[in-house]
């Protein structure tokens, strides 16, 4: 008996210490949409009315992933996917639809649904495309139009199981005056491919599948001819994760022609800094500056060929600082896992140093790629900015899964340096909001405390600062907002290396944002058992101090505890040409005014505001950074920083 129990124990013992440890939990919400209010039509209501067809050839490469989590109204009418350049693993070209369990708002489907059940979650829905004819031709099946695309599944996030999968459907628009199928079947959606996932896969999908289908019945010939992408996944999370990339629907187009005459970025390269994706503009000095960048550049085509890379470093008022041209290279031939290794054009050096700054401000970085022939230009260029405000990050602003310690008392820490003695008064800090649901309706089980440690021989040493307890909060609206959280007395800390982070007094997960694919392992370190530990998890922990105090610009309050930016939804930012405007104060008794202002305090832009969705051109507001203030009868509601990025 004593021989058993002694088995028992160390198997309990054995299953706890592989418990007690850090690991990575598939998301319950996606804070680049949950915080997004859109009306319940969204976005694409507003081209419905007045759609018109398009013509072949059709192509989507969800190119502008970087500022934009949906996908274009001008290739589709509806969707409730997720647009964006973290999920996936070696994609052909930047930005990728990923399908999973979320809805259009980032929220659960069915947030009771079980694991072993899947149901209909995601769609993307195309606009009308013309199969009819084009100019004075007449399409016939012997034109051999073709659809494509490439797929993934799981990527960076989570594995779809045989219950799961991922469908595509064709619209029947019209039935032929003479055809022996009945009516029936027109009008309806059909079946035209579809794949499951894998239960027990052997490893992490990082390929991408080629699907293909040849279009031969003559009732989809006509004006009126649609594409629809759905998934069946398990609807309580951001679970069960496809990636569609390289969508094609063209003439003389057949099966075995896998050629595409493309080059084009995977990712957004690496930052201008050395170590952070951004950074206090009080704390930076030239020693943070990188030495090269980091390019994901890929030649899609089955043949090698020539390619000029360059990039420019740009001031917030988008003026030209630094050009470099690393010349004309031969890229190589398609590789599924391999990119542009040439030097001059995977790691060209940055021979610019950004002076110190009196003041917030960001910088622009243009990269591109040029290569004849190409068939799509559009991702050969790809756009990052550089904050140099009042935080530290080494993440690139999105999740991709949960990071948690589930042992009470367990504690987490990122590394940072200080290079001039500043005064610590916050942290931002992502916590997924909606897997523990106990976490929005039981405060005492979710408590943690932000704490601060002194460097020790390169991990955390002694205790600085443990703050009082505190819950995770989140955020009703506020798109790609992070909660901050205010220390209740500000730390001053001198020159050094310091580690911030949490104490959680709760033995229940405290899913903290992590993103899986901008690696700073080397920075997290974690303790469940007295002793601290580096990560080995690659990715980078959403944790950012805040340092300085509130900043005054045209008599603007920059509130630490974001509350005076709770009304006011701006999206995308930076923007462009177009900028969507929201505001949320329920106060409908007042009249509400948009202000934008330079950061000279000049007025460039007033508006009256009401309580919906607005949209308001910026195309003639040159490039910046600008206040966007909210007013109403009482004075200034709600502000927040504008970035317009040409």
């Amino acid at each position: 008996m004593i021989k058993y129990l002694k088995i028992i124990t160390i198997l309990l013992l054995s299953s706890f210490n592989l418990l007690a440890q850090e690991k990575l939990m598939p998301l319950s919400g996606n804070m680049h949409l949950q915080n997004l209010d859109l009306p319940t039509t969204n976005l694409f209501s507003q081209k419905t009315a007045t759609v018109t067809s398009d013509s072949l050839p059709f192509f989507e490469d969800f190119y502008y992933a970087p500022t934009s989590p949906y996908p274009s109204i001008n290739h589709w009418v509806d969707s409730s996917v997720y647009v964006n350049t973290g999920f996936a693993i070696a994609p052909p070209s930047i930005g990728v639809a990923t399908f999973d369990g979320l809805n259009k708002k980032g929220y659960p489907y069915n947030p009771s649904a079980t694991s072993v059940v899947s149901a209909g979650a995601d769609t993307l829905i195309s606009r009308p495309i013309n199969l009819y004819s084009k100019g004075t031709q007449t399409y016939v099946p012997s034109d051999s139009i073709g659809f494509s695309f490439l797929y993934q599944s799981a990527g960076f996030g989570d594995n779809p199981e045989t219950n799961d999968s991922l469908i595509v459907e064709f619209f029947k628009p019209l039935a032929p005056v003479m055809s022996g199928t009945t009516i029936a079947s027109y009008g309806k959606w059909v079946s035209a491919w579809g794949t499951r996932g894998v239960n027990f896969p052997t490893s992490g999908d990082s390929t991408f599948k080629r699907a293909f289908v040849q279009i031969k019945d003559t009732a989809f010939f006509h004006d009126g001819f649609k594409l629809r992408f759905r998934n069946k996944a398990t609807t309580s999370g951001s679970l069960d994760h496809w990636n569609v990339d390289y969508i094609t629907l063209k003439k003389n187009y057949v099966k075995k022609d896998t050629v595409n005459r493309d080059v084009a970025f995977g990712y957004v390269p690496r930052h201008l800094l050395k170590s952070y994706s951004a950074m206090p503009y009080r704390q930076y000095n030239s020693t943070e500056m990188g030495i090269k960048f980091s390019n994901f550049i890929r030649n899609n085509d089955t043949i090698a060929k020539n390619g000029i890379y360059g990039y420019t470093i740009c001031a917030s008022n988008n003026a030209p600082l630094d050009v470099y041209n690393g010349g004309s290279q031969k890229i190589v031939k398609f590789n599924p896992r391999g990119w542009d290794s040439i030097p001059t054009h995977c790691h060209p050096s940055i021979n610019y140093t950004i002076t110190p700054q009196t003041a917030p401000t960001y910088f622009i970085i243009k990269h591109s790629v040029n290569t004849t022939p190409d068939d799509w230009r559009y991702n050969d260029s790809v756009t990052q900015i550089l904050t140099l405000d009042n935080y530290y990050a080494y993440d690139d602003g999105s999740a991709e899964a949960g990071y948690y310690l589930n042992t009470f008392g367990a504690k987490c820490a990122l590394r940072y340096t200080i290079n001039v003695t500043d005064t610590l008064r916050a942290m931002d800090i992502f916590f997924d909001p909606i897997k523990e649901l106990n976490l929005l309706t039981s405060p005492s089980v979710s408590d943690f405390r932000m704490c601060v440690w002194q460097d020790q021989a390169g991990q955390p040493g002694t205790l600085l600062l443990k703050d009082s307890v505190m819950n995770p909060k989140f955020f009703q609206f506020g798109y790609n907002k992070i909660p901050r959280y205010v220390f209740t007395s500000p730390l001053v800390l001198g020159p050094g290396t310091y580690y911030f982070g949490l104490q959680q007094k709760t033995s229940q997960a405290l899913n903290i944002g992590f993103d899986r694919n901008v690696n700073h392992m080397d920075a997290l370190f974690y303790d469940i058992s007295g002793s601290w530990t580096q990560s080995t998890i690659p990715g980078s922990l959403m944790i950012h101090p805040v340092f300085g105090g509130t900043a005054t610009v045209i008599g603007i309050k920059e509130n630490l505890n974001a509350i005076s930016n709770s009304y006011l939804n701006l999206y995308p930012n930076p923007a462009s040409d177009v900028l969507f405007v929201q505001n949320k104060s329920q106060d409908a008794n007042s009249v509400f005014t948009l202000e934008i202002y330079s950061t000279l305090g000049e007025k460039v832009k007033e508006l009256q505001l009401n309580q919906n969705l607005s949209q308001i051109s910026t195309s003639d507001i040159a490039s910046g950074l600008y206040f966007v203030v909210l007013k109403n009868n009482s004075g200034i509601v709600s502000q927040q920083k504008l970035i317009i990025s040409k």
